[in-house]
């Protein structure tokens, strides 16, 4: 986390700090759209919390800004392999039917520092600030509904977040489960292109 932690300052996404810095701009239209003008209604209904980094010599500049919330995995609606492989990961040390994680909702880097390997060091920051002993809450795992394409789906897997489901169709029962066997057997026939993909990685095992 060199140069985060060399170069930057963390500080919760406020209206004064939008107002005092230049216009954040990664960009992907609707990340730079929820950053400017969603984060702060998201942090006032308690949807999530926004934070960026911004540069020590010039707090004007925006580097990177990150969404984080509570969520929970649901081991008990999973496949019968998926829910094994998911005790087995935590040693089955205590069975329980959700195990508790943190959402990464929104992550974003500054076009003006992309592809220097900050995104990951944000990554690295998130998953320390959970793990870490001062935490006020359990937090087994950090979790992301990542966008399916290709480059940020191997930007995950490269920062050590691993599919919840192998196979898209599976996701997509989990996340909205058919209601009757008709509605399932019409799903599987005509399968469909998820929009996002669940991701996990283990805290305490990373």
């Amino acid at each position: 986390m060199a140069f985060l932690e060399e170069n930057c300052v963390l500080d919760i996404l406020t209206e004064n700090i939008l107002g005092e810095s230049r216009p954040f701009a990664c960009g992907d239209d609707d990340m730079d759209e929820f950053f400017r003008n969603d984060a702060l209604a998201y942090t006032k209904y308690r949807m999530g919390k926004s934070y960026c980094f911004r540069m020590k010599d010039d707090e004007q500049t925006i580097v990177a800004c990150f969404t984080v919330s509570n969520d929970s995995i649901r081991i008990y609606d999973l496949p019968s392999s998926r829910k094994n492989a998911m005790w087995n990961l935590t040693n089955r040390e205590k069975i329980l039917t959700r195990y508790p994680g943190v959402l990464i909702g929104r992550l974003a880097v500054s076009i003006d520092f992309a592809r220097n390997g900050v995104g990951s060091e944000v990554i690295d920051f998130i998953k320390m600030w959970f793990y870490d002993d001062t935490n006020k809450t359990g937090c087994r795992f950090a979790i992301v509904d990542a966008k399916n394409d290709p480059n940020i789906l191997r930007f995950y897997e490269r920062n050590g977040f691993k599919f919840l489901f192998p196979r898209e169709i599976d996701e997509d029962f989990y996340t909205k489960p058919p209601q009757n066997e008709q509605e399932r057997e019409e799903r599987l026939m005509n399968r469909r292109k998820l929009r996002t993909r669940l991701m996990f990685c283990d805290l305490l095992n990373d």
